[in-house]
C-alpha cells in the first residue's frame, strides 16, 4: 500500500517539476517516506492516448514519477489556475486508474456548504460513534422508532471527547445533497 503525501495544493503554472512524499506501508519492510520528484507530463498525442482522462484548458498541468505512463503508478492533475484537482492511482500497470477528486477545501477553492468536526480521543470511540449514527440513520430513513440505548451511545461518545465540536465549511457535492433540505 502506498499514499501520496506533501504534495503542492497549488503550483505556478509553469513549473516543470515537483517534490512530494510517497508513504508506503509493507508488512516486511514496515513503514517508509520517500521523497520523490514528478515530472510535468509533456502531452503529446501518444502520451495522450494513454492517459486516464483527456487533458483540456481546464486541466493542463499533469504530473507522473516517469515520462512512460505504461509504468506510471501516479498522476497528479492541476487545474488552469495551478490547483490540485484529481489524483489518479493504481497499484499495477495491469490495472485501471483509480479517480480521486480533491475535496474543493483542501484545493483552496470557494466551500458553499458547512460541516460540524468531531473529536474523538480514539479511533474505537469514532468508529462506535459512526456506527450508532449509521443505525440511527437507517431506523429514521426507514420511519422507524429510534432506538434509546443507541442514542445513549452515540450522546455518550460525544460526552467523552475532550474537544468540543467546531463548526467548519466543506465543500459538498450537489448530488449528494439529494436528501438533504436546506
Amino acid at each position: 500500500m502506498f499514499s501520496v503525501r506533501n504534495v503542492p495544493v497549488v503550483i505556478e503554472p509553469g513549473v516543470g517539476a515537483l517534490e512530494a512524499e510517497f508513504y508506503t506501508h509493507d508488512a516486511v519492510a514496515g513503514q517508509r517516506t520517500l521523497p520523490v520528484q514528478l515530472q510535468r507530463v509533456d502531452l503529446k498525442e501518444t502520451i495522450v492516448e494513454e492517459l486516464p482522462l483527456i487533458p483540456s484548458t481546464k486541466m493542463p498541468h499533469i504530473f507522473s514519477l516517469t515520462e512512460n505512463l505504461k509504468q506510471a503508478n501516479v498522476l497528479l492533475v492541476y487545474d488552469f489556475l495551478g490547483r490540485l484537482t484529481v489524483i489518479y492511482t493504481r497499484a499495477n500497470e495491469r490495472d485501471g486508474w483509480t479517480k480521486n477528486d480533491v475535496a474543493e477545501e483542501h484545493a483552496g477553492k470557494t466551500v458553499t456548504q458547512f460541516s460540524l468536526r468531531f473529536n474523538f480521543n480514539s479511533a474505537v470511540e469514532r468508529t462506535k460513534f459512526l456506527k450508532c449514527i449509521d443505525k440511527l440513520t437507517t431506523q429514521c430513513i426507514n420511519g422507524d422508532e429510534l432506538d434509546p440505548a443507541t442514542v445513549k451511545k452515540a450522546i455518550g461518545a460525544l460526552a467523552r471527547s475532550r474537544v468540543a465540536p467546531v463548526i467548519l465549511p466543506v465543500a459538498v457535492h450537489k448530488s449528494e445533497m439529494r436528501g438533504i433540505k436546506l
